[in-house]
């Protein structure tokens, strides 16, 4: 599809307005649905592609401006087009709230009878492309090296918007549970073969005891299980079917999924693949030394018993599930060292937490030794199968862990979209308001109760030199010989700005901010900018205002989020630099629906101030947030279920040896309740302890996710280690 944009004048009668205009064609939209309501006063809308010709379609907030309705006619040019709708919804509507003017649509087949296409437009041709995944990287591959310096290629994820930062945390955030929810599928199969071994064992004893030979049970259990793997990845594979059934009857609750799912269902054959792939190297990577251990069982086993074998640990058979573990983190992030740095942290905190909770089993028998018989009973078995436990504890540890960290941030992601858009969020901005209409307008808020971000002093000025070195003023995509001579520069006019307060949304990274009773000219600078034109606290800045040149210091920078839908400057001043400059002000107000009529009649007596209307992009990015949402939830709940089998088979694991302990004692005369007690108060013990450390790992993961991963700011989770503590304790008992 291709669009043509650009800024022009429309005429109703004597009446004008500035107005951005954008010529489609029938491929519009290749995405989403381009919604039009038939008049102003329905809700009602309809999909549509471009308008017939001879018609245009017009931005609500245009109608009063230039006092027409649809039906009427208006100028663009030199052709005369019918409204015959008004634009509910763009798809692809920009998040650039400061950039653009009320936006209207026409065919493209209409533009050339406007002649507004003349030498030295400003204009912009947009080709939109939508494929298969694989054929649009391929393309992009491309294409990418013949886009010159007045060209950009760029999708969703590379835009700088809201919308595409909630996107690429989310793609993150599934990434992630993904690699989690493997990590649990191997310590569950690890768990279960291991398991699978020890159950195994008597039978072998046995039939070697018969004179089966060491081959014939080799032969026999590889098919055995062998045949017990291809039913699992078959099961899996039903059952994986059936909850994407289930997850898309869900999504298709909030969104319509039509053309998402014939394309879902077309290219079914890699995830399948990728499915089967998994099941084969988790059967047989985590098999292979309970599967050898299994088969070398001794026949004199039948005489002398069955108990668990407790040998050390042989660090060579753990290199084959490693590696297989690293292959399958590999296989879903595609990522070398994120695969690597998560196994690595993995191994480390597992020996950290073997010593730590041998210690914390320790000092739980000798707190348990001053209590009650039952609890001094189940604390001697946690020490007695200290080696045993420790497996069991890393298991419910990593399980629980792994449980808090996709809780976090996935808690973590929702909270930060709700503060980037609050409902309180600004949905129109006012720009160009002069100091003469600031009284008015103020008036105009307090009488109808509009919520505002406050009024924003701004001038536009040029950066011009750092510590008297003059600065390039010419903006290239790469730096060469024909660049202006100088360091890098701004390359653009600035919205200059002051404040005796940091502005919200605004963290001090470096230096200080200035005292209100301060004379000295200082500066404060985004963290982004500053380390891109290699600025430092404490250098010397040159501004040009028109011809009026002037120097302050940096004393601060600071990170500044850019997402938020709120006025944000590069450059903010002490009062003292730019009072005697003239400035305009601008401001964000959230004007309710029964306000907004009141409001562009109240404009139409400053028509100097611009205002723009940004409810569509509220709407856009709401939507896609709320959609993105159910993705999490979803995930969330596949990941809790997988951590919950994993507890109940290490649980299983070794409940066959307490049978037997738990018959020897009461032949011995022990009461059941004590018997009873003692083992749940084991198990209770286990969960609490794995909880409790699966909280201060959990921490430790989550602050280099958020740092290194998700570009967030880190904080303590304190609440949720009760959570970790508490629901180990009473789950895993």
């Amino acid at each position: 599809s291709i669009q043509i944009q650009m800024e022009s004048m429309a005429f109703a009668g004597d009446i004008m307005q500035l107005v951005s205009i954008k010529a489609i064609d029938q491929n519009y939209p290749l995405r989403g649905e381009l919604l039009i309501q038939k008049t102003r006063q329905t809700t009602e809308s309809f999909a549509a592609n471009a308008p017939p010709r001879g018609s245009i379609w017009l931005a609500d907030d245009i109608f009063k401006k230039l006092d027409i309705n649809v039906g009427d006619d208006i100028e663009l040019g030199l052709a005369v087009f019918k409204i015959t709708g008004v634009i509910a919804k763009i798809p692809d509507a920009s998040f650039s709230v400061f950039s653009r003017s009320p936006q209207v649509i026409i065919n493209m087949a209409d533009l050339d009878k406007t002649a507004l296409l003349q030498p030295a437009s400003r204009v912009t041709y947009k080709y939109l492309f939508a494929g298969e995944t694989k054929a649009i990287e391929e393309f992009s591959d491309w294409i990418e090296p013949f886009i010159n310096d007045t060209q950009r290629w760029y999708d969703i994820q590379s835009r700088q918007s809201p919308l595409t930062s909630a996107l690429n945390r989310a793609e993150k955030y599934f990434s992630l549970a993904s690699m989690l929810g493997i990590i649990l599928a191997a310590v569950a199969i690890a768990v279960a073969s291991r398991r699978y071994s020890q159950r195994h064992q008597p039978t072998v004893a046995v039939f070697k005891a018969l004179g089966a030979s060491t081959a014939h049970i080799q032969k026999l259990y590889c098919l055995h299980w062998s045949l017990l793997s291809l039913i699992s990845i078959l099961s899996g594979l039903v059952v994986g079917f059936i909850l994407l059934q289930w997850g898309i009857h869900a999504a298709e609750q909030a969104f319509t999924l039509e053309n998402e799912k014939r394309a879902l269902f077309s290219s079914m054959s890699y995830p399948l693949s990728v499915a089967v792939i998994t099941g084969l190297i988790c059967a047989f990577a985590f098999a292979v030394t309970p599967m050898k251990n299994l088969v070398m069982t001794s026949p004199l086993k039948v005489i002398r018993g069955f108990e668990v074998n407790h040998s050390k640990l042989n660090y060579l058979q753990q290199l084959l599930p490693l590696l297989a573990l690293y292959s399958l983190l590999l296989l879903f992030s595609r990522d070398f060292i994120l695969s690597f740095s998560l196994l690595l942290g993995g191994v480390v905190i597992s020996v950290i937490l073997v010593f730590l909770g041998k210690f914390l089993m320790s000092a739980g028998r000798t707190v348990g030794s001053k209590a009650g018989s039952s609890w001094h009973l189940a604390m001697a078995n946690l020490k007695k199968r200290a080696s045993e436990n420790s497996v069991q504890l890393i298991s419910f540890t990593i399980a629980i862990k792994l449980l808090l960290i996709i809780l976090v941030m996935k808690n973590s992601l929702m909270n930060e979209w709700q503060q980037q858009l609050p409902n309180d969020a600004p949905n129109r901005f006012l720009v160009n308001i002069s100091p003469e209409q600031v009284s008015p307008l103020a008036s105009f808020i307090t009488a109808k109760n509009i919520v505002t971000s406050g009024l924003h002093p701004m001038v536009m000025g040029r950066l011009v030199a750092v510590n008297k070195e003059k600065v390039s003023q010419k903006v290239t995509k790469e730096e060469d010989d024909s660049s202006d001579q100088g360091r890098q520069g701004a390359g653009r006019e600035l919205g200059l700005t002051w404040s005796n307060i940091l502005p919200a949304n605004n963290i001090i990274t470096e230096g200080e901010w200035w005292q209100n009773e301060d004379q000295q000219p200082q500066v404060s600078i985004a963290s982004t900018v500053a380390e891109r034109l290699d600025i430092s606290v404490g250098d010397s800045l040159e501004f040009s205002i028109g011809s009026e040149e002037f120097s302050a210091q940096v004393t601060s920078l600071r990170d500044v989020d850019w997402q938020s839908m709120q006025p944000n400057f590069v450059m903010i001043f002490n009062q003292v630099v730019l009072k005697d400059q003239p400035v305009t002000y601008i401001s964000g107000f959230l004007v309710p629906e029964i306000s907004k009529s009141a409001l562009q009649d109240f404009l139409n007596q400053y028509p100097t101030i611009t205002v723009i209307d940004v409810d569509a992009e509220i709407l856009q990015f709401r939507l896609v947030i709320e959609q993105v949402s159910i993705a999490i939830e979803f995930i969330l709940i596949l990941v809790v279920l997988a951590g919950s089998l994993v507890l109940v088979a290490q649980v299983q694991a070794s409940m066959e040896e307490r049978e037997r302990e738990l018959a020897i004692l009461r032949t011995l005369g022990a009461k059941g309740s004590l018997l009873r007690n003692s083992v749940l108060f084991e198990f209770i013990a286990l969960g609490a302890i794995a909880g409790l450390m699966a909280s201060v790992a959990m921490e430790v993961a989550v602050y280099l996710l958020q740092s290194q991963v998700f570009d967030m700011t880190f904080s303590l989770h304190y609440q949720y280690w009760a959570v970790g503590i508490l629901s180990g304790a009473s789950f895993v008992g």
